[in-house]
């Protein structure tokens, strides 16, 4: 997914055929701004790290 930080759209990359900067921008106020790529929260686990897990038999001691 891009999405434009001056105006705040979001665009698919089928739906801007190849574009990189936005359209809205540029139509509508006739500057050129490049869009910035972010990851979808749905894209796997590509996107997210594994969680830490503790060695078995490392639990949490009352003390000595």
């Amino acid at each position: 997914m891009f999405h434009c930080e001056r105006c705040g759209i979001r665009f698919s990359t089928g739906a801007l055929s190849g574009r990189k900067e936005c359209p809205r921008c540029k139509v509508r106020d006739g500057v050129t701004v490049m869009l910035t790529w972010e990851p979808t929260a749905g894209a796997g686990s590509a996107t997210r790290p594994e969680p830490r897990r503790r060695p078995q038999g490392a639990g949490v001691g009352a003390g000595p």
